[in-house]
């Protein structure tokens, strides 16, 4: 075997080097926008699940502690915290009203138990956060609603605004995620009626 052919054999050419860059480049560019869908989905959904998670554990520790406890959703710096009532002093009655959670604060009074109760925005860049009928109270005697509620919604919408996922707590105290109306499917969840 002469020395050229043995040179070829151990390498790769300039050309063939160039054409691998070139498909690769090629796959990547049609892939980003897929991979930045993706992404985008995800911090939505992940949004959205962190707040389900507060509000069960909120209603179970309601129900635990016999204290009723409030949720309290700051749509600016876009936190959701929960805060029981305090322990009673010895001989009196217990309040009804728990005090107002700053999730936003530094130290915050967000507790539920002996664990703080937050979930917050500062993971999830570019989702935005609306509401109506927030603050409300879970009732310690049932995680039902406190009485003087108003039936809650959270609305979520990723930094496009191409898809939305609402947070609905019913008069019981479950809360389900949908779909907002308008939006794309996210798989998972159903559209909101």
């Amino acid at each position: 075997m002469s020395a050229r052919m043995r040179q070829t054999a151990l390498g790769f050419t300039l050309v063939e080097l160039m054409v691998t860059l070139a498909v690769l480049a090629i796959l990547l560019a049609v892939a980003s926008p897929s991979f930045a869908d993706y992404f985008e989905r995800y911090r939505l959904r992940s949004a959205v699940d962190d707040t389900l998670a507060l509000f069960g554990q909120a209603r179970q520790g309601a129900v635990e502690a016999d204290r009723n406890v409030q949720i309290t959703v700051n749509t600016a710096a876009w936190c959701v915290g929960a805060r029981q009532a305090d322990e009673p002093a010895a001989g009196q009655p217990a309040s009804l009203t728990p005090g107002v959670c700053d999730c936003s604060a530094a130290v915050t009074n967000c507790v539920v138990g002996t664990e703080p109760l937050i979930a917050g925005g500062a993971l999830r860049p570019g989702v935005t956060v609306s509401g109506t009928g927030v603050p409300f109270t879970y009732d310690s005697k049932g995680g039902t609603l406190d009485a003087l509620s108003a039936t809650p919604q959270i609305d979520f919408q990723s930094s496009t605004q191409r898809y939305g996922l609402s947070v609905r707590v019913g008069a019981l105290g479950q809360a389900r995620a949908c779909v907002t109306a308008g939006k794309r499917p996210i798989p998972g969840y159903s559209s909101c009626p």
